[in-house]
């Protein structure tokens, strides 16, 4: 009886050595698989590399890393997602892409998709295309898309088709807006037929102080102005902001209870002082959760605490480089 007891004492820890054996290898394999893992959720982050954060989603106010589907919980009621985004990016376009599948899943059929570059005279062809009633081809025709536009943003157009998701072409018309550039807004308002004249907001939001200010930090590093272009440029800025602003609006005041993915650049976001302030002016208690996207090198620090404070966003997900800046260095 001892004997057999001692046996058993035997095989039963042979038996533990060969499970721990197998659960280390295992765990061994599936960390060679993966990339380093994030900061902890419950870590609070003052700063941070940019080798921590590339690929991941940190709530500003706190400062936590954020996981996806954690994330999607918390923005999926909201009705406008607003992701400010670096143009032709293809991290960021997939983030994009990511976060719209996701709100399909969580809110069937109740998600729409804005987009900057799409404006309000493609609306036409936008819609055509969701019905089935052109090719990608056609559509690209239509809207006069670039190359980099189907590369890189007709993924989402296709992605809402075949999900069967309305798409706002929610922007200014290029011609228009560059014609306030140099007549000014007035000027343009009196002159174009009233066709074009409805691709403009039915109203003209204040320009403020606040606005200015931000919109002539935005350029003056990359585009210099001359004294005398300056309010122009700015009315050009605006109008294009108060345009998606009154899109949006307008969509919501049909359908309250949808989630919109609005995309736009960074600049028609961050801070808040752009589109989410001129929305609020039609619609004071819409929800929107703002997520900025930034591409962080991987020995960058980026200082989390002022961003936090500078209410960037609510969320900002990290990208690394684009791939064209990576293959340079």
């Amino acid at each position: 009886m001892t004997a057999a007891l001692a046996g058993m004492t035997v095989r039963t820890a042979l038996q533990r050595r060969l499970l721990i054996l197998l659960l280390s290898t295992l765990i061994l394999s599936a960390c060679a698989r993966r990339a380093p893992s994030p900061p902890a959720h419950d870590l609070v982050l003052s700063t941070a590399r940019g080798a921590q954060l590339q690929g991941t989603l940190v709530t500003l106010s706190t400062r936590r890393v954020l996981a996806f589907d954690a994330f999607v919980e918390a923005v999926a009621q909201s009705q406008v997602v607003a992701v400010g985004e670096e143009h032709y990016h293809p991290d960021i376009q997939a983030f994009e892409l990511r976060v719209l599948h996701a709100l399909a899943q969580s809110r069937p059929e109740r998600v729409a998709l804005a987009m900057e570059f799409l404006e309000r005279d493609m609306q036409p062809a936008v819609d055509a295309y969701l019905a089935g009633a052109s090719d990608a081809a056609t559509f690209q025709e239509r809207i006069k898309a670039t190359p980099a536009f189907m590369q890189y943003y007709f993924p989402l157009v296709q992605y809402a088709q075949q999900a069967h998701i309305p798409i706002l072409a929610m922007n200014t018309p290029r011609s228009l807006a560059r014609r306030v550039s140099k007549e000014g807004l007035q000027a343009v308002v009196q002159s174009v037929p009233a066709a074009e004249r409805a691709h403009l907001p039915a109203t003209f939001s204040a320009i403020t102080p606040q606005y200015r200010a931000y919109f002539l930090q935005a350029v003056a590093t990359s585009h210099p102005l001359k004294e005398e272009q300056i309010a122009s440029f700015v009315e050009a800025a605006h109008v294009k902001d108060d345009t998606m602003a009154e899109s949006l609006a307008a969509f919501l005041e049909r359908a309250p209870d949808w989630t919109v993915l609005a995309i736009a650049g960074r600049f028609h976001f961050d801070a808040d002082l752009a589109i989410p302030a001129l929305l609020r002016q039609h619609q004071p208690h819409v929800t929107i959760q703002r997520v900025t996207t930034m591409t962080v090198a991987a020995d960058e620090t980026i200082p989390l605490r002022e961003l936090a404070r500078e209410h960037l966003a609510d969320y900002v997900w990290f990208a690394p480089p684009h791939p064209e800046t990576r293959a340079a260095n």
